[in-house]
């Protein structure tokens, strides 16, 4: 099921259509975007439903914390809260005790893909 805003209010929508994150005109669609948009779609979109309109939280991240602190991130997520990293501790606090994390098994090129469609 899909959620929608009819006139503010929260409904599902089981007719929706297969998900398809919004891609703007502007995204370079080049094959490293769409690996990436892949990997997106595979593990990220269970959580996040896209990185642009619906939930702009994604929109310019990799600007915002850098590529390094993002593969960290992406990968070691628990790591960086058991260390009392400041932005890491500060998502957790916004977000709630999810019961999923950011500790994915990445492989270099495997992130480099995923950046490469969150810029």
């Amino acid at each position: 099921m899909y959620i929608l805003k009819i006139n503010g209010i929260t409904e599902f929508n089981p007719n929706n259509p297969k998900y398809e994150p919004l891609v703007s005109k502007d995204d370079k669609r080049t094959p490293e975007f769409e690996k990436g948009l892949n990997i997106f779609l595979n593990d990220c979109e269970k959580c996040h439903v896209t990185k642009g309109n619906l939930h702009d939280y994604l929109e310019g991240i990799v600007d915002k914390v850098g590529i390094n602190y993002l593969k960290l991130y992406l990968t070691k997520q628990d790591s960086l809260i058991e260390n009392k990293n400041p932005y890491a501790l500060a998502l957790k606090d916004n977000w709630g005790n999810q019961p999923n994390s950011h500790n994915f098994a990445y492989s270099t090129n495997e992130l480099n893909l995923l950046i490469e469609y969150l810029k």
